[in-house]
């Protein structure tokens, strides 16, 4: 039974990472393309039609939630919490590595395509560099992904409203994205690449730590059985 569980988790993991890894080629590969050039033009112009002053500090304070300077922040937070508190050094290194893998790997991109932003005309905050994918996106369903999947995994059995985690992370996420497109420095096809990309490296931590949560209950149920046979 656990061997079928392990068998279906991994198909799920590589069937949509599969699925994002090609969203992803299609985007890359149709930046000149005249539909994504249509699409970006209409749903961009559609949440520039949105702005006003009550819209433009919220805005801001999402893609402020983006940022690397509070992602660091709020990463030694949780991972102090998941180390000293609930004593998952594992869990606290494929966070660690997920979230920096996602900041290296986007730079990469950005200077490989080195696709220019969309006219600074029409910005609302200040950006220097290129844009496909966005950063945000892509750094911030890692890292906010992640912490909502280990903060659910952690806290389910005990919180009764544990379920809400998962939907306000898909929120932030979403807000975080739509945040960049809002203050004029994002395409919406940077923000689809952004977690496209993202989310194949979150698939792949998700995977790595249900591997580990497995491992270690078979440790435990071992050394169980173990101390049970010595005092026999």
């Amino acid at each position: 039974m656990k061997g079928k569980v392990v068998a279906r988790d991994l198909i799920w993991s590589l069937g949509g990472a599969g699925a994002l890894l090609l969203s992803f080629i299609v985007l890359t590969q149709s930046i000149s393309a005249k539909w994504l050039q249509a699409f970006d033009q209409h749903v961009g112009g559609y949440i520039h039609g949105q702005r006003g002053d009550s819209w433009t500090p919220v805005a801001k304070v999402f893609t402020f939630m983006g940022s690397g300077s509070t992602e660091f922040i709020l990463f030694f937070l949780v991972a102090g919490l998941l180390y000293f508190k609930f004593k998952h050094r594992w869990e606290t290194i494929v966070l660690f590595l997920g979230v920096l893998g996602a900041w290296l790997l986007n730079s990469g991109l950005k200077e490989l395509i080195q696709r220019d932003r969309p006219s600074a005309e029409g910005w609302l905050v200040e950006v220097d560099s290129f844009s496909f994918p966005s950063g945000h996106a892509m750094v911030s369903i890692v890292f906010y992904g992640l912490l909502a999947y280990l903060l659910w995994v952690n806290v389910r059995q005990t919180w009764r409203t544990a379920w809400l985690i998962p939907p306000v992370a898909v929120l932030v996420i979403l807000c975080i994205g739509l945040s960049r497109i809002y203050l004029g420095v994002h395409y919406p096809s940077d923000v689809l690449a952004g977690y496209t990309a993202g989310g194949l490296g979150l698939i792949g931590c998700m995977h790595a730590i249900r591997t580990i949560r497995r491992r270690r209950v078979m440790k435990s149920t071992y050394k169980g059985k173990y101390t049970i046979l010595e005092n026999m």
